[in-house]
């Protein structure tokens, strides 16, 4: 092979990962998950009537610029200033009533996405270095949200690059409606909607990584009983560097400290693409410390993080080579009680919508969104969870009646959420 063919093929391979990889959709609804298909289970009749509705809250941070036409609510460039805000989400038709929105999870939402949209935005004010007004209207805010949810949780969602504003505003409203409208919070931080800002919009996000910081200290101000953290493909760097500067910050502070100061509960990284042999050696100690739980979501068929790991030269925590990792690093995630590894690889089912083979597993496939879903309500260990032991340490896999299993220990704990047969 000549050097310019092989240069022709490697131009070919990343032109081919980054025009699908992340790639942008009109904004619609996450497919039901598999355990609200269920028919023997029915969340919805813990609902008060006040969160028995289409529209949705979503909190958020921001420094992308406002689009003064309000055509995306904010643009794809960054602004002047960290704002914080909150957004209004309609879900479903904008004829439907929130028993249409509930009849639509018994229906193909896979192959036909129900819409949804930012119906509107409104800011409390710049994210300063000072305590303000506009933090006290925003955590006021989002206390308001959890007062009304029966689930005191709050969630705190990093996305990654080639997404729109209101396309991960209303994937995130879903997420609270099927957490029974609890508070959710999102960092939105500024990328381009072309293939090739996969090489330069990545890397420059790394300048967000203080104002993640300020923002997860800042949630643990609300009244939350428990914040819960998930990151996805190039936010998970982000997340986890942020993780680690909260640590860095409290050196005297041991796990139960932090705990108490910052009640982080579960943090879960998902499609991740962050450098494994980083993640294992230099972040993993402060997360750990951090959280009650740490979940890594990963597949060997993630296409988007296999050209990743051949354009970084070396494997991602999302599709991991445990061959990268030194033998301490091994051992130190393979016995640590609060670190879990999720191998999804061989889920059945859909594991994208649109995108890059194998890199939107967690919202497009029922029965891994069931996990995630369960891991942004409760910090409950693997084996809580009906995961099976994949016979590595601290790795896990889904087992043959998964749902159902997670349907019976649901049942047994609740059983007032036991679908009538009426319904």
């Amino acid at each position: 092979m000549t050097h310019h063919s092989g240069f022709s093929l490697i131009v070919l391979a990343v032109a081919s990962v980054l025009m699908t990889a992340c790639s942008t959709t009109q904004p619609h609804m996450i497919p039901a998950p598999a355990i609200y298909q269920h028919p023997e289970v029915d969340f919805y009749r813990s609902l008060s009537d006040d969160l028995k509705t289409t529209d949705k809250p979503v909190f958020y941070f921001t420094n992308r610029k406002a689009d003064k036409s309000g055509g995306q609510h904010y643009l794809d460039t960054q602004g002047k200033r960290l704002v914080m805000g909150r957004a209004d989400v309609h879900l479903g038709e904008d004829d439907w009533s929130f028993d249409d929105l509930r009849r639509s999870d018994g229906g193909d939402t896979y192959n036909y996405p129900r819409p949804g949209k930012v119906k509107a935005t409104t800011e409390f004010g710049a994210f300063t270095d000072d305590s303000t007004e506009a933090e006290a209207a925003f955590i006021d805010a989002i206390n308001a949200q959890i007062d009304k949810s029966a689930n005191k949780e709050l969630a705190f969602y990093v996305h990654g690059y080639r997404v729109f504003f209101d396309e991960a505003t209303v994937m995130m409203a879903s997420w609270s409606h099927y957490l029974g409208g609890s508070a959710l919070v999102t960092f939105q931080w500024p990328t381009g909607q072309h293939f090739w800002n996969y090489l330069t919009d990545c890397p420059r996000a790394e300048k967000y990584i203080p104002d993640i910081t300020r923002s997860i200290v800042l949630l643990s101000k609300t009244k939350a009983k428990q914040i819960n953290l998930l990151a996805y493909s190039c936010g998970s760097p982000l997340m986890a560097k942020a993780l680690h500067n909260i640590k860095q910050s409290h050196p005297e502070m041991d796990h139960e400290a932090l705990r108490a100061r910052f009640r982080i509960s579960n943090v879960s990284f998902v499609a991740s693409d962050v450098d494994l042999k980083t993640f294992a050696h230099d972040q993993v100690p402060a997360i750990l410390e951090l959280s009650e739980q740490t979940n890594v979501y990963f597949s060997r068929n993630d296409g988007a993080l296999r050209w990743s790991g051949i354009l970084a030269g070396a494997s991602r925590l999302g599709r991991p080579n445990v061959e990268d990792l030194s033998p301490e690093d091994i051992s130190r995630l393979a016995e640590h009680p609060r670190f879990t590894g999720i191998d999804v690889s061989n889920v059945e089912g859909a594991h994208e919508m649109g995108g890059m083979t194998g890199h939107g597993y967690w919202y497009a496939n029922g029965e891994i969104a069931t996990d995630v879903l369960i891991s942004l309500l409760h910090a409950a260990p693997p084996n809580q969870r009906c995961l099976s032991p994949s016979g590595a340490p601290n790795i896990w896999l889904f087992p043959d009646g998964y749902v159902d299993c997670v349907a019976k220990t649901l049942l047994d704990i609740a059983p007032r959420l036991k679908r009538q047969s009426e319904e």
